[in-house]
């Protein structure tokens, strides 16, 4: 049984591949030990296997299931950590692996009891309950492999497990990995150029020299292929080195002792010889290390090991492969709401919601004032009616500032935080993450717009009441100037229509997350994509509505619903909607074009 085959895989960054033609397998109780040096392709692999990046030729199987076509049921029986852990620091450890484990498909009850098991299993009970922002880089590291092991995975890919462990941390490791291997029978696969750190853990090696794979095979087979060296060491290295050439044997300097090749010729007979002519303080069979492998795997160059044959596809557990939508968007929904300054900033535009009906009030009041001392002709009483549409004028804009920061920090800044990595790791496809990513925004705008309303209609109502508007001169004649009924629908109508352009600003926002992947450039190209078309106005003359500013309260102009509703509210004879044919059109086109931009250009994206 094969629990990982890569079979000739291949990527590159540029015009030169990074990974060139790597071939490996990794068995059910393999310990298999990825070598190389720095900047050798380790981590590449690994992503690889995982699906953050794409091969340009190649294949990864999972127990049976082709990463390219299986890719959610692939990763249902993986459990990875690659590079740094990415996680919410705002948030405690508990809360972080419950997110992760409901992200990967477990019912509240067992994502609970998994949590607690892998907390145990790390060391890291103590400490759960506080913040990951206050973790030091080892117990990160820890958490890091407690999240890896969410959900009692039967492959697991671990890309330098031990940095940042201190000596106990790194002994606790190495005698989980070995039980996980020995006992439960799962396949691990660890990269690390810290040899010393997986002597006598690793069952198999894999040497890894350039983006190629030099040397692959179990570590008993690979020392025996490898000729006896031994080590001999003595008062006067060169008077030995001298007897050995003399005896046909080459001999190396190393770390204060001379390595040698004895070939055919007896051990005793050859430490006999030297101890009659110089002084031999240690002659030993040199010990083949992990270190000694790599090493000389110039040595163990060939042919490539016989593949160990695959097995049938397994069944694997479909239930973490349900509902992958659904459980983005709860995901993305509760992490996004852990932050406080979201919190806030959902609150914001219902704050200018209440402030804008107090400073309607307010003025309504120093006028009537004005008219009772004479000092003015007339003013109108004021309705609830211009107080809400007034509000929806100064609040939408707001919340669409909002919306744009959520939307352009969605993917830019889950890149910088590596928590996007934590999640396309599990068992969810790239396009449940980018839509999940949509609906979890889209549910958070949407209830901060309600309670921008509920803070207008309430603050309208105490204020002000909904009947007509009426003129109020200083004879107290009371003259009417919009009948309620008559405004009432336009209001409506134009709150309605501030939905979609909020959907088109979200959109927007979130493909310039993909195609910036900074926040900070994320944010300056949301703003480019809104406002620059606004430089095409003059010349699109009467089919300016297809631009998504036309239909948004916002800036000095504003040709919006909400305009046309704030004019019908103050009693104008002559409103006008301009833009009333493309209302709907217009902004749902933007909406459409740039989720679906969005989503194959997240499709192409490369996580680090």
């Amino acid at each position: 049984m094969t629990a990982l085959l890569v079979e000739d895989l291949w990527f590159g960054y540029g015009r030169t591949p990074t990974v060139r033609g790597v071939t490996m397998t990794v068995a059910p109780g393999d310990c298999y030990g990825f070598l190389g040096h720095n900047g050798a392709g380790k981590t590449t692999v690994l992503r690889l296997c995982l699906g953050l990046l794409r091969p340009s030729r190649g294949r990864v199987v999972v127990f049976g299931c082709d990463l390219a076509h299986a890719g959610r049921l692939a990763r249902s029986a993986t459990g990875a950590l690659i590079e740094r852990p990415g996680f919410v620091l705002g948030a405690t450890a508990r809360q972080n692996l419950r997110w992760l484990a409901r992200l990967q498909g477990m019912p509240p009850t067992l994502a609970a009891a998994e949590t607690s098991r892998v907390l145990d299993r790390t060391g890291l009970t103590t400490v759960a309950e506080r913040r990951v922002g206050t973790f030091s880089m080892g117990m990160r590291q820890r958490l890091g492999v407690a999240q890896a092991l969410l959900g009692q995975p039967r492959l697991l890919l671990l890309d330098e497990p031990t940095n940042g462990l201190d000596p106990e941390g790194i002994a606790d490791l190495r005698a989980l990995l070995r039980s996980l291997a020995r006992d439960d029978g799962v396949a691990v696969l660890l990269s690390s150029h810290q040899l010393h750190e997986l002597d006598g853990l690793c069952s198999h090696i894999g040497v890894l020299r350039s983006g190629e794979l030099s040397v692959e095979g179990a570590v008993p087979a690979l020392r025996a292929r490898l000729q006896r060296r031994y080590a001999v060491a003595g008062p006067d290295l060169p008077a030995l080195q001298t007897q050995l050439a003399a005896e046909g044997l080459g001999a190396a300097v190393d770390a204060g002792r001379l390595l040698v090749e004895l070939g055919e010729q007896p051990p005793a007979q050859v430490l006999r010889h030297l101890a009659a002519r110089a002084e031999v303080t240690s002659f030993a069979p040199e010990a083949i290390t992990l270190e000694t492998l790599y090493q000389r795997a110039a040595e163990l160059a060939g042919p490539a090991a016989a593949q160990r044959p695959t097995s049938p596809t397994p069944t694997l557990p479909a239930a973490a492969a349900a509902q992958p939508l659904w459980r983005v968007f709860r995901h993305e929904l509760a992490t996004t709401l852990a932050r406080r300054s979201n919190r806030l900033l959902a609150l914001l535009p219902a704050a200018s919601a209440a402030w804008t009906v107090y400073s309607y009030h307010q003025k309504t009041v120093q006028h009537l004032a004005r008219v009772a001392r004479g000092e003015q002709f007339s003013a109108d009483a004021g309705s609830g009616h211009l107080a809400v549409a007034l509000t929806l004028q100064n609040a939408v804009p707001c919340l669409g500032l909002v919306v744009l920061w959520w939307a352009s920090q969605s993917v830019a800044a889950d890149l910088s935080r590596d928590t996007l990595r934590a999640t396309l790791q599990r068992s969810v496809g790239r396009g449940d993450v980018w839509y999940g990513k949509l609906g979890a925004l889209a549910a958070l705008a949407g209830g901060s717009f309600a309670l921008l309303m509920f803070s207008a209609l309430i603050a309208a109502a105490s204020a002000f009441g909904f009947g007509d508007l009426v003129e109020v001169t200083r004879h107290g004649e009371r003259q009417p100037l919009a009948a309620a009924n008559d405004v009432a629908p336009v209001l409506w109508q134009a709150l309605g229509h501030c939905l979609l352009p909020l959907g088109a600003l979200l959109a927007t926002g979130s493909l310039a997350s993909v195609l910036a992947r900074r926040p900070a450039r994320a944010l300056a190209l949301a703003f480019a994509l809104v406002l620059l078309p606004e430089l095409l106005r003059a010349r699109l003359g009467p089919h300016a509505g297809w631009l998504l500013t036309s239909h948004l309260p916002a800036g000095l102009r504003d040709d919006s619903a909400v305009a046309y509703a704030v004019a019908v509210a103050r009693g104008a004879a002559d409103a006008h909607w301009q833009f009333a044919g493309t209302a709907v059109w217009a902004p749902l086109a933007w909406c459409a074009a740039a989720a679906l931009l969005g989503r194959l250009w997240f499709a192409r994206l490369r996580v680090g």
